[in-house]
């Protein structure tokens, strides 16, 4: 839908020997998805999304999300500020060709209100947007990018 809506032609969606998403026709894309819902992301620039449903975890995790020091900047450890840290990290790797090995390194430098986020990785400064939908949270690398959220229900493909 995305695609379709910029003028973009998709090909074949391919990967790496990394499992990295490879760019066509000098897009970039990324893909997440959970049990009810799939979302998709395409841009010019390196691009990455996640999404996550909003569900009771235990409080041993956060410490393996982010350190003491990042959780100061949200002001508080809930089950929401978990997952928007969980989701924008996770946004990030994916736009770098990293993944979860690299979530440690990935650190919260603010969060200026209840829909973004700014991150540091490897001294580069990364802006995140997030979109809460149905006790779901997805967050997609911002940057320059202009986030219009397209949001289809009940779609089937027969």
């Amino acid at each position: 839908m995305s695609a379709v809506k910029w003028g973009v032609t998709l090909g074949e969606l391919q990967k790496d020997e990394n499992d990295v998403p490879c760019p066509f026709d000098g897009h970039y894309w990324s893909l997440t998805h959970k049990s009810k819902y799939v979302a998709a992301v395409l841009s010019r620039d390196r691009i990455g999304i996640d999404i996550e449903e909003i569900k009771p975890r235990s409080k041993s995790i956060f410490s393996l999300v982010a350190s003491d020091e990042e959780w100061e900047r949200a002001q508080d450890r809930s089950l929401d500020t978990f997952f928007r840290y969980w989701t924008a990290k996770e946004a990030v790797l994916k736009a770098t060709g990293v993944g979860i090995g690299g979530l440690k390194a990935c650190r919260v430098v603010s969060v200026p209100d209840k829909h973004h986020i700014v991150l540091d990785y490897r001294d580069h400064t990364f802006r995140i947007e997030q979109l809460y939908h149905k006790n779901h949270i997805v967050s997609v690398l911002k940057e320059d990018n202009e986030i219009e959220w397209i949001i289809e229900e009940n779609l089937s493909y027969d």
